[in-house]
Order: structure tokens, then sequence, then C-alpha cells
């Protein structure tokens, strides 16, 4: 009975399946591939050399310290809300 019942499952998940049966995959025309007489076995292609790293200056670094000085001269009390506003739309656009 649990048999039955195991084999009923898996044909009710196999017509669920969206693609047909018969159906191949396409092969990555970028993959090279080796044939024997029998069967063809795809060949993954190379990893990506990682690039080699890049160095930065320190000063090219921008930090929230950088940018404090300015703030504190150019946001109060009256100006805040109005900056704030400004911000939420800069934000909005990304």
């Amino acid at each position: 009975m649990k048999n039955i019942i195991a084999t009923a499952l898996c044909l009710v998940a196999l017509a669920a399946c969206d693609k047909p049966a018969d159906e191949k995959k396409p092969e990555d025309k970028n993959t090279p591939t080796t044939t024997n007489a029998n069967a063809t076995v795809a060949t993954p292609a190379p990893a990506a050399v990682p690039a080699t790293p890049v160095a930065i200056a320190e000063g090219d670094l921008s930090t929230p310290a950088d940018f404090e000085e300015t703030a504190e001269k150019a946001i109060t009390a009256k100006t805040y809300k109005a900056e704030l506003s400004t911000l939420e739309a800069d934000v909005a656009k990304e």
C-alpha cells in the first residue's frame, strides 16, 4: 500500500513539472565539448583569472568624517528639514 502511494506521489510530481521530459538543455556555445563514441561530455570553461589589485591612496577615500565639518556649518536647527528632504529625494532617485 505504501509503495502505491509513493509511486502515485512520484507520478504527480513528474506531471507537475513545467518542462516536457524529452526536451534537451541548450548547450553553452562557449563551452568546449569532448565527443566520445557513445556520449558528448561538456568540459567546464576555465575559471576567470582575478584582476590584479588596484592601489588606492588614502587621500582618495571619502569617510563620514570628511563631511562632518561642512555638515555642521550647513545644517542648522532652521535648515535641517530642507536638508533632510533633499537627502531623501537623492536616495529615492537611486
